[in-house]
């Protein structure tokens, strides 16, 4: 029933903020505030598209639309509505939202989406070798040198037979990957796979868990997805190959394939559901052999023959395959899954070092030898004293306006080491973590004042809240709960209707747009209007409206 309205409400909530012009660019006032040309134009170009009443493409009834948007507006701040409390909080809520998704390096994470993109449409099938590291173990020599010397058997030999000489399961891992695409690995091991090319070896690189060569074999066109069931038998028990082939056979000959999961499936994670797993793609489930099945299979309903895996004995069913969507189909599910990777970090550097250059500070900083000579061990068991001669106020870095001192620095790292562990912190890290934690701040401080889109986007919120509430005070409200009055509007209206029942969805509406109606030709009269017509003449005449 609000449906008029909130298509106005639409059309303007992308009403923006403008620099000040100068007088001759001022289109009309309402008691001496100035609307400006730009920002009529503007707003106007950017809906007419979306305008179906051809009425409202006119140009002329388009100004007096807006004319009555600023007036409601005008209206809504005397009435002092942006200072009740629900819209305070409610305005706050959305400004933390906002605010989340401008601290980040958007061109960053954009360039991310599309190679993450591209990447699903393309599959890499990799063998490889590690030889594990300790995270903070620095000597890496002896590891290097190892797993250098292995490249060439890795380029010339079977993987099977590489397995069987350096694989122990423990420090030193060999193994065919099989294909697999974005998202399946960590973000280095990828890149290394799809920068390689096939039947070359890459050198050697090092991740969190160690010392990494890898080969790739081959390199093709994304499968897609597939749906699938199984029948499951795990190897460890007695007679696993048997009951698959007995199952087999039964199917063959006419039993139902799902009943058989429920009854006789060993995963009972899924055997409750016919057997069904969840889609996936290549690389998903690791298991090359289980993969290799389940793709090969063509046609809806299509049954495997058994397949040995690692882990036991499968019948695979096919229920659906599916290509690759395009990018806008699933552009917010690469977002996600970026967020919740290591690609992560590559945004959240990227944006930092954006702020570094934005305020002029770097993380070198000529002072942090001062403080590598004072903090020690004392300083990691409380039991570290401020030197008699610290210089508690003197300038560590400025960003901005804001100033932070030595004993800045040294408070934070006091009240950080227990939720951060920073035993084995270096100065550097410490420094960098206080500044991006600062940088931030100032960022979030100065963020409606800086960026231009984060201002246009909160503005218009704020704008289209408070007309919300303003409406629903003078409107809606009123059109909905005094009953007397609607019939009122009903029995003067009642030829339009069938009965008042049936069409009081309509009736409340129509008693909507007359109050409304109603309302604005009050306004009109409370209000000094002047329209600079000369000017908006050549607006119309630019627009050929």
């Amino acid at each position: 029933m609000y449906r008029k309205y909130l298509f106005i409400l639409l059309l303007f909530l992308s009403i923006f903020a403008f620099s000040q012009a100068d007088n001759s660019k001022i289109l009309f006032t309402i008691n001496n505030q100035p609307v400006f040309a730009e920002e009529f134009i503007r707003v106007y170009n950017k809906n007419i598209e979306l305008i179906q009443d051809d009425s409202q493409k006119d140009i002329e009834n388009y100004l007096q639309l807006y004319i009555n948007y600023k007036l409601k507006l005008s209206e809504a701040y005397l009435e002092k509505l942006d200072e009740k409390d629900t819209y305070k909080n409610e305005l706050s809520k959305y400004t933390k939202q906002l605010q989340t998704s401008f601290l980040t390096d958007k061109n960053t994470e954009d360039k991310l989406v599309l190679e993450a993109y591209d990447r699903t449409k393309k599959e890499v099938n990799v063998s490889h070798i590690l030889i594990r590291l300790e995270k903070d173990d620095n000597d890496t020599t002896e590891v290097y040198n190892k797993i250098q010397k292995l490249r060439i058997p890795l380029l010339n030999e079977n993987i099977d037979s590489l397995i069987k000489k350096y694989h122990n399961g423990n420090d030193v891992i060999v193994e065919n990957l099989g294909y697999f695409s974005a998202f399946k690995m960590i973000y280095k091991f990828e890149n290394v796979a799809y920068d390689t090319k096939v039947g070359q070896v890459s050198k050697p690189f090092r991740t969190g868990f160690g010392y990494h060569i890898l080969k790739v074999n081959d390199k093709r066109v994304s499968l897609g997805e597939v749906n699938v069931g199984h029948i499951m038998a795990y190897k460890k028990n007695l007679g696993a190959r048997e009951k698959i082939y007995s199952l087999y056979d039964s199917i063959n000959k006419g039993a139902n394939f799902e009943s058989l999961a429920r009854k006789h499936s060993e995963d009972k994670n899924t055997s409750f559901n016919g057997g069904r797993l969840r889609p996936f793609s290549s690389g998903e489930l690791n298991s090359v052999e289980f993969e290799k099945m389940a793709f090969s299979l063509n046609s809806f309903n299509n049954i495997s023959i058994p397949v040995e895996t690692r882990l036991g004995w499968h019948i695979i069913k096919l229920y659906s395959r599916s290509e690759i969507k395009p990018l806008e189909d699933i552009k917010s599910i690469l977002k996600n899954k970026i967020k919740r990777s290591s690609r992560s970090s590559i945004i959240s550097n990227s944006f930092y070092q954006m702020l570094l250059e934005k305020y002029n500070v770097s993380y070198n900083n000529e002072h942090l030898k001062y403080f590598d000579s004072i903090i020690n061990d004392e300083f990691f068991s409380d039991s570290w004293e401020i030197p008699e001669n610290f210089d508690e106020d003197k300038l560590l870095v400025q960003i901005r306006d804001n100033k932070y001192s030595f004993i800045d620095f040294v408070t934070y790292i006091q009240e950080n080491q227990a939720s951060k562990n920073l035993n084995n912190t270096t100065t550097n890290e410490l420094y960098k973590d206080f500044l991006n934690k600062n940088l931030l701040s100032v960022y979030k401080l100065n963020l409606e004042t800086d960026n231009k889109d984060y201002r246009l986007i909160l503005k218009e919120y704020k704008e289209g809240l408070l007309l919300f509430d303003l409406m629903q005070e003078k409107i809606w409200g009123v059109a909905s709960n005094d009953s007397i009055k609607l019939n009122e509007f009903y029995q003067s209206n009642k030829l339009k209707y069938t009965s008042f029942d049936q069409d009081r969805g309509e009736v409340i509406s129509d008693y909507q747009d007359f109050l409304e109606n109603k309302w604005i030709d009050e306004l009109k009269k409370n209000n000094t209007i002047k329209i600079n017509k000369k000017l908006f003449k050549q607006i119309k005449k630019s627009l050929n409206r």
